[in-house]
């Protein structure tokens, strides 16, 4: 059985990004990074960390004003996707528990900090298998490496966060600790 280790994020597809972003930080999320989407350039993602400190959520929505975004409605067109974590030794067996649990899935997605596998539930709804190509040590938050992986890129005047960004973050974070 393919085995997850918790949720990783829900993609939520906004209208209006400042609105959504001020709208979850009430929530008590906090704003770890923005950058461009990787797969739509007329749009960008940010990611949100909750109060327990593991949790994300992403924001996907357009770069600016007059861009047509298509209204949700309940059930259908509010999700980007929802992904789950998992182990890097289980993404590195990937599509030999994908076969032996009888899920077909797309290749192997290499994409920033993020190895990535795409499925569909029975109904449709896209679901993202996500390990870290480099995973922080026990006890180390996701969103402080993010937090600061982003502040390493904006330093360097990187575009997106990638491996390195977050191999340099868990470095200073556990020098610091």
């Amino acid at each position: 059985m393919l085995q997850t280790l918790g949720v990783s994020y829900p993609a939520i597809i906004v209208k209006d990004m400042n609105e959504s972003i001020m709208f979850y930080r009430r929530l008590g999320l906090r704003p770890l990074y923005m950058e461009p989407n990787r797969d739509d350039p007329d749009s960008v993602c940010a990611m949100l960390a909750a109060g327990d400190g593991m949790t994300f959520l992403q924001l996907v929505g357009p770069t600016g004003e007059g861009q047509d975004i298509p209204e949700g409605s309940m059930g259908t067109g509010s999700m980007q996707y929802l992904s789950f974590h998992v182990s890097k030794d289980v993404m590195d067996g990937m599509f030999h528990e994908m076969a032996t649990a009888g899920i077909h899935g797309s290749d192997e997605i290499e994409r920033g900090y993020e190895r990535l596998v795409f499925i569909e539930d029975p109904q449709g709804i896209l679901v993202v298998l996500i390990a870290w190509a480099t995973e922080p040590p026990p006890g180390l938050p996701r969103p402080a490496v993010l937090a600061r992986a982003a502040q390493i890129r904006d330093a360097a005047g990187d575009t997106y966060v990638e491996d390195r960004h977050v191999q340099q973050a868990i470095a200073d974070l556990t020098a610091g600790a």
